[in-house]
């Protein structure tokens, strides 16, 4: 892959103004008028060339230059000079010995009675069980409850709640993402979604669609990330409150039943095909050609028990 900042000559965090005067400054140097005077002819000089206006196209864009130069640097963390420089750095480098496992100790009596006495404990403990509960219902002054278990365990919970709490509360997601702009909250979410943190992406997907217009197609790939995280009715809700064009969710809703068909989720595939075939229907009446998807969605429709 080609470093386009190693091109211009200048440091991946230049800004605007330093990329534009070092294209200058190249445009000038290798220009083609100029090099029909000086090297007619030269091949290397008009590759040269080439590179510089390829440059220019991604680093005068300010989103592709960010996107450029987030792959660069995740190329370089996974690269094989990277690894080959990390292990010949003398902090990961030593000897060692094998140490020979150490010698079985011989079985005794006790290894084969271990099953007897550990049966004998669960049989104390289970008397032990049924000692507290008919004490509880001899000591009891109303007589004997419907369910006496039930109600030593409410009253021991009363006593002490946390002994006998019901569920341990989960704890908070503590995952924080960076307050960026939205092209890189996109290029992040694309990336992401590409590599199949969909969790991740769908954050920076959420994110991108608070700060910028809305955009069908990050609307599926948010659609399909909540799939992929097993949040179904989220997966057909972001399609029907924020996808604009009829023909883009007819086609969305027939893609999203298919996947639920994968899934073996027969009823969230019947609603995804209904949706795509009721709009297909609305499209149809109002005199406009409805996508293919839609006599798909009525084919497999009718194939859904």
């Amino acid at each position: 892959m080609v470093d386009y900042f190693a091109v211009f000559g200048v440091k991946r965090n230049a800004s605007d103004r330093e990329i534009k005067d070092a294209y200058r400054a190249l445009a000038k140097k290798y220009h083609p008028d100029r090099i029909a005077h000086d090297a007619p002819g030269d091949p290397e000089a008009e590759h040269h060339m080439q590179e510089i206006n390829e440059a220019k196209a991604v680093l005068f864009d300010p989103v592709l230059r960010e996107e450029h130069r987030v792959t660069l640097r995740m190329r370089e963390t996974m690269s094989a000079e990277r690894i080959e420089e990390l292990r010949r750095n003398s902090r990961f480098q030593g000897t060692t010995t094998y140490t020979p496992p150490p010698p079985r100790r011989p079985r005794s009596k006790w290894d084969k009675r271990w099953k007897q006495y550990t049966f004998g404990i669960i049989a104390l403990l289970i008397l032990v069980a049924a000692g507290i509960i008919s004490y509880e219902i001899a000591s009891s002054p109303r007589g004997l409850p419907a369910d006496p278990i039930k109600d030593i365990i409410a009253r021991y919970r009363k006593s002490n709640s946390n002994l006998l709490a019901d569920s341990v509360a989960s704890a908070p997601d503590t995952i924080t993402f960076p307050d960026d702009s939205a092209p890189k909250l996109r290029r992040m979410g694309d990336i992401l979604f590409s590599l199949g943190e969909y969790r991740s992406a769908a954050k920076y997907y959420e994110m991108y669609l608070k700060k910028a217009p809305e955009n069908d197609t990050i609307i599926g790939n948010l659609s399909y990330a909540y799939f992929k995280e097993g949040r179904y009715a989220q997966t057909l809700q972001i399609l029907s409150r924020q996808m604009h064009g009829d023909s883009n969710l007819v086609v969305a809703y027939y893609n999203v039943g298919e996947l639920f068909l994968k899934e073996d989720k027969p009823f969230d595939a019947r609603d995804a095909f209904l949706a795509s075939i009721h709009i297909a229907d609305s499209m149809a009446r109002a005199g406009r050609r409805p996508p293919d998807d839609a006599r798909r969605a009525k084919a497999e429709l009718e194939r859904i028990p």
